[in-house]
């Protein structure tokens, strides 16, 4: 586990169990359960895939994968824009983007993110694991550069964020039934190693957390590795979008989010 985390996924360990609980408790036909990170740069690794599909079950083999590249490996699916459901940011300089055809087909979504320091926005929670789901035609395409600007740790707390937008989105947000934070192994930030906590007695964080309240959970997140002396990325104000979506529809920067 000395290795970099999955560029931004959650463990195998993790995923593999979530599937199994849709499958095996839940009843969700293996066909119904797609796995997507649509980000450039990003894939559904061997891990993460292998994992699933080492379960025999005709079930697990019909999960299906959805990525940008599959860099050769094979077995996922590319993204198509959904060009008819835009996310249009309150801020008018924030380009348009769209989302994958088979995300807003979805009917329900669970958001598997990590628990994690980052060193440009100051975590990697729920609301920003939506970085890896938006296609932005001004911005390189499968990749959120463009929204880079409105999410830094450095900007001053009652200001415009994008994360919010994100979180409140009839298709994202706002068709999750399940919130998680992997903390299994969390990373010391979002090209770094795993590392132990020491808060946690020297020890891996060990950490699974779950909510249907996206805001809270993700406060709950940046408590944890607040507190955390090892996670030195997590400073400035990284919890300005919490303020800001947990008073969405009168928030301290006066923006008017949709």
């Amino acid at each position: 586990m000395g290795r970099r985390p999955l560029n931004g996924l959650p463990s195998p360990h993790a995923v593999a169990a979530l599937i199994h609980q849709l499958i095996e408790v839940a009843g969700v036909p293996g066909e119904d359960v797609l796995l997507f990170e649509v980000a450039q740069g990003r894939n559904i690794g061997a891990p993460v895939y292998h994992k699933i599909r080492a379960e025999s079950s005709r079930e697990f083999q019909a999960v299906r994968f959805l990525v940008s590249n599959d860099y050769g490996l094979g077995d996922r699916l590319r993204p198509t824009p959904d060009m008819s459901n835009p996310i249009r940011f309150s801020r008018p300089e924030v380009p348009v983007a769209y989302l994958p055809q088979q995300v807003t087909a979805a009917k329900y979504m669970i958001n598997m993110a990590l628990l994690r320091p980052h060193g440009m926005a100051g975590v990697t929670l729920g609301a920003k694991n939506h970085f890896g789901s938006v296609y932005i035609p001004e911005g390189g395409g499968w990749s959120p550069q463009s929204l880079h600007d409105f999410v830094p740790r450095t900007s001053p707390m009652g200001s415009y964020n994008a994360l919010v937008d994100l979180v409140g989105h009839r298709h994202l947000g706002g068709k999750t039934l399940l919130f998680l934070l992997d903390g299994l192994y969390t990373a010391a930030h979002n090209e770094g190693n795993v590392f132990r906590f020491e808060s946690y007695g020297d020890d891996w964080a060990s950490s699974l957390l779950a909510s249907q309240d996206p805001i809270a959970l993700d406060s709950v997140g940046l408590d944890i590795l607040r507190s955390e002396p090892r996670a030195v990325e997590v400073r400035g104000n990284a919890d300005n979008y919490l303020h800001e979506a947990a008073q969405a529809s009168r928030p301290p920067s006066g923006t008017v989010y949709d």
